[in-house]
C-alpha cells in the first residue's frame, strides 16, 4: 500500500498543507508607487496554492494572524518550457536540489485525483483568512497534505527562506 500523502477535509478549520485550487491571487500595476491608490488596478488570476502559515496561527477564535502565507502549484502538464518541464530537471527538484522548488506526489483519492504538482516558494501570495474560511465552507472539500509530506515542505520552505535572507545580506539588500 502506498504511503496517504493527502487527506480530504472539509469545514472551514484551515490549517498549514491546505490546497486551494483555482484559488484568486492579486498583482498589483508595476507603477503602484507613481500613481494614487485609487487609480490602482489590481490583476488577478486562478491559481492553486498551498496554505504555508502555521496551523497554531490560524485557529479560530485565538488568531494569531489575519492573513494567511500561500505559495502557488503548478501540475506538471502545465510546465512545458524550461528546466522544470525536463525529466531532470523534475528528477533536480525531486530530489531537493532546487530550493525554489518542492515536488509533491500525485494523488490516487477517489474523485481527487491528481498529478505530480511543483510548489513554487519564488512566489508568495497572502489572502485574508476570512477569505479562505468562507471559501472552504462553499467548497465540498479540499486536499491536505499529510504530517509527513507537510514537515518536509515546511522545512524546504525554511531553506528557501534562508538561502533568500543569505543572498540578500551578500548583496547589501536586506529589506
Amino acid at each position: 500500500m502506498d504511503y496517504p500523502w493527502f487527506s480530504l477535509v472539509s469545514g472551514v478549520d484551515v490549517e498549514q498543507g491546505d490546497i486551494f485550487e483555482n484559488c484568486p491571487v492579486f498583482f498589483p500595476p508595476d507603477d503602484l508607487a507613481e500613481i494614487p491608490l485609487v487609480e490602482a488596478v489590481f490583476a488577478w488570476k486562478e491559481q492553486d496554492v498551498i496554505v504555508l502559515s502555521q496551523t497554531c496561527d490560524m485557529v479560530q477564535g485565538r488568531e494569531k494572524i489575519t492573513e494567511a502565507l500561500l505559495v502557488p502549484i503548478w501540475k506538471r502538464s502545465e510546465l512545458t518550457e524550461g528546466f522544470l518541464s525536463t525529466t531532470k530537471g523534475m528528477e533536480e527538484a525531486r530530489r531537493g536540489n532546487l530550493p525554489g522548488f518542492h515536488v509533491l506526489a500525485s494523488c490516487d483519492l477517489p474523485s481527487r485525483e491528481r498529478e505530480v504538482c511543483i510548489v513554487d516558494f519564488r512566489r508568495v501570495y497572502s489572502l485574508p483568512l476570512t477569505f479562505l474560511r468562507r471559501r472552504s465552507s462553499v467548497t465540498p472539500d479540499r486536499l491536505r497534505l499529510m504530517y509527513v509530506e507537510l514537515e518536509y515542505l515546511f522545512r524546504m520552505a525554511k531553506i528557501r527562506a534562508r538561502t533568500m535572507l543569505a543572498k540578500a545580506s551578500a548583496s547589501g539588500n536586506e529589506n
